[in-house]
């Protein structure tokens, strides 16, 4: 069967587009993507030589990145700072002309030093990142509402992301509205934030309905709504942390709808009074640490329901009467 002239010529067309494709990849990587990087390694201090691998046109081979095998283009930019002091990268700067990473998926800056810069604005237009982690990189001034952009990220670390001064205060954050649009997340991590001027942080963070993991230590919360209408993660959140804070409140009944949680961690909070009876309904529950609160009334009850518990730490609280003989076995 003869095949005519002009689909001969589309077809080698297609194949010769292929092997340019496919002779792009295995050469190393996009120039753009290549020319990025090599960018942000201008803009860094790395007194370790921690990306002395970043050389040569074969950059998917580079130390922290890798890249898509079928299309060749950088998805993973990991830099976690796993050594000791002295090994972090230091930003004096981030050109905004690391977006040519485009297909970007992953991006971890974590315990590395970028005191001297802002959080980047361009990071909300990564629109393919699922992981962003900044935890412990003490960028200056706040965090920008564009990460409100990123709606297809499943994990959002910005635990201790910005400066903390000789006296512990960190430059605070005034509103985590930016957060309700990011519907995808799973894992937030907020921990060691100044959030003291974000009152209504509950609305934004109810805002999540695929939420798992929600950890909010020591980020100054002084609010925590009594009641609540409906909670948006009852059937998915398993972790819960707002330990060392100061709500100055009895615990709230709603966190007994909560019936997928199986960490619960509220030590040094700031309740007091009697534990509602629906907290006995967190059947999945494996850890529940409450110590240095002031609660009080009987253990038994509420506790006597929580078959599942292999943690317990209730110290330092008010509470009348013996440990129910169900629950000796924790620890």
């Amino acid at each position: 069967m003869a095949f005519p002239l002009r689909f001969l010529s589309s077809l080698l067309l297609c194949l010769l587009a292929l092997l340019l494709h496919r002779a792009t990849v295995t050469s190393g990587c996009f120039s753009m993507e290549r020319e990025a990087l090599l960018d942000f390694k201008a803009g860094v201090r790395d007194t370790r030589n921690r990306l002395s691998s970043w050389t040569g046109h074969h950059c998917c081979t580079w130390k922290g990145v890798a890249c898509d095998t079928t299309t060749g283009h950088v998805v993973m930019l990991d830099l976690r700072n796993t050594n000791t002091y002295g090994w972090e990268l230091r930003g004096e700067r981030m050109n905004s002309s690391l977006l040519a990473l485009s297909h970007l998926e992953h991006l971890d800056l974590s315990f590395n030093d970028f005191s001297r810069i802002r959080i980047p604005e361009f990071i909300g237009s990564f629109e393919k990142l699922r992981y962003l982690n900044l935890s412990s990189t003490y960028f200056l001034g706040g965090i920008p509402a564009r990460l409100g952009n990123l709606s297809s990220l499943y994990v959002l670390d910005l635990s201790v992301a910005l400066y903390v001064n000789d006296h512990g205060d960190g430059y605070p954050v005034d509103n985590l509205d930016w957060l309700s649009h990011l519907t995808s997340l799973k894992n937030l991590d907020l921990s060691g934030l100044n959030l003291t001027d974000v009152p209504d942080w509950f609305s934004s963070v109810n805002m999540l309905p695929s939420l798992q993991v929600l950890s909010m230590s020591s980020v100054g919360l002084n609010t925590i709504p009594a009641s609540v209408v409906h909670v948006n993660f009852t059937s998915s959140l398993t972790v819960l942390d707002l330990s060392f804070n100061n709500f100055n409140s009895t615990l709230p009944k709603w966190l007994g709808n909560i019936s997928s949680l199986t960490h619960l961690v509220l030590h040094y909070s700031g309740f007091y009074g009697v534990i509602p009876d629906a907290i006995g309904d967190l059947g999945r529950l494996k850890e529940l640490r409450m110590l240095g609160n002031q609660l009080t009334g009987n253990l038994s009850g509420w506790l006597e329901q929580m078959t599942n518990l292999i943690i317990l730490d209730l110290r330092y609280n008010l509470f009348n009467g013996s440990m129910p003989s169900s629950v000796d076995a924790c620890e």
